[in-house]
């Protein structure tokens, strides 16, 4: 393996980089043809329907079909979809997943520029991305709504609309129908440096796909979907995140969140919309911290029926018990200092949960201690 071929690797981890369709999809036919299996090559764009990508429409709707309504498990492992040998070609998939899983495959990968490389990779965007596709898989009872929704819908109008939604689920999926193209790349990396002609025959059009702008490959029993990489933006602890939009830009499915935590849409765009009965009733305990802070703690806290457990010269302590999670515990304070308008302005600071009394609260606010708190003014 030269040097280049790992420089080549590692700038196409930085996400987007370089976007060639062409260049792709000359990449992947070369890559089926060395698995010697017929595939037609087709990018999903942005704005894509079920209903425009008909194998694709028929490959979930067998998925959809083997998750049982009963089950939402078998929706987050997806271990029931195996059953849906009608969507495809069992031989030729087989062909294309023992190329993936192989022996002298798996030895490529574990050589040490191989190594090298995921050690690129994980420190890149193509982690990143990669970790938000299995947020999004991870989102189970969703998808098993999803799958049903689309079995029960497939005469109604709204069938293509609930068949890809739960596409979209599928194709976040990473199980043997979809592979992230970051990691089937290493494995060219591993077979040059090892001599590994067989392998190198066709890890090396798969890497060139990756580099030329590839992100993952769905299989189906006709056709090789293919994604483009998508664009992330981030906070400054590299979180995945976006006040503005989608922190994942993909063709595939965009996606949300906010400082690490995917998110609904709306919570993003149109926090407006968010009630208090919404935030009381979201069972997963980052989101509804999400939604407590673009609703505004403070807010929550006199909407919604908080407990006041302490007053005193230094402010007023309230508690909110908040199932599955830490309660929350906010001190009201006035600011002395008065505002252009010569008012006197109320903030709401969030403190432990342990605080008992209101200038303990407020002590702690300036790292101190309750009996060193006697302030002739605090702003």
């Amino acid at each position: 393996m030269s040097q280049t071929d790992l420089e080549r690797y590692t700038a196409a981890c930085d996400y987007p980089g370089v976007i060639d369709p062409d260049a792709v999809t000359s990449a992947l036919t070369a890559y089926v043809n060395a698995l010697r299996i017929k595939r037609e090559i087709v990018q999903i764009k942005a704005g894509w329907k079920v209903d425009d990508l008909p194998s694709l429409k028929r490959t979930v709707i067998e998925i959809a079909k083997a998750i049982p309504a009963r089950d939402a498990s078998d929706a987050r492992d997806a271990r029931a979809a195996v059953a849906a040998s009608d969507a495809r070609d069992a031989s030729a998939a087989r062909a294309a997943r023992d190329a993936r899983a192989a022996r002298d495959a798996r030895a490529a990968r574990d050589a040490s520029d191989a190594r090298d490389a995921s050690d690129a990779r994980d420190a890149s965007d193509a982690r990143d991305a990669s970790a938000a596709r299995d947020a999004r898989a991870a989102v189970a009872a969703s998808a098993a709504s999803d799958a049903r929704a689309a079995v029960a819908a497939s005469a109604a109008s709204d069938a293509s609309d609930a068949l890809t939604r739960f596409a979209e689920w599928c194709i976040a999926r990473q199980y043997w129908w979809s592979w992230d193209m970051s990691w089937i790349a290493v494995t060219h990396i591993g077979a040059q440096q090892n001599g590994d002609d067989a392998v190198t025959s066709w890890s090396e059009p798969a890497f060139d796909a990756f580099c030329a702008g590839c992100w993952f490959l769905f299989w189906t029993d006709d056709t090789l979907y293919w994604v483009a990489k998508p664009t992330l933006h981030r906070d400054g602890q590299r979180r995945l995140h976006s006040e503005l939009g989608p922190a994942v830009e993909s063709d595939a499915e965009s996606l949300f969140f906010w400082h690490g935590v995917l998110v609904d849409p709306y919570l993003v765009r149109n926090p407006q919309l968010i009630t208090v009965k919404h935030i009381e009733m979201e069972s997963n305990a980052e989101v509804r911290r999400v939604m407590m802070e673009r609703f505004g703690e403070a807010r929550y806290l006199q909407e919604s029926g908080s407990q006041e457990i302490h007053r005193d010269d230094f402010g007023v302590l309230f508690r909110k018990e908040v199932p599955g999670d830490e309660p929350l515990v906010m001190v009201k304070v006035v600011n002395s200092t008065p505002e252009p308008d010569g008012t006197m302005k109320d903030y709401f600071l969030r403190v432990p949960p342990n605080m008992e009394r209101a200038r303990q609260a407020a002590a702690w606010t300036f790292g101190k201690e309750e009996n060193e708190y006697a302030p002739e003014v605090e702003t």
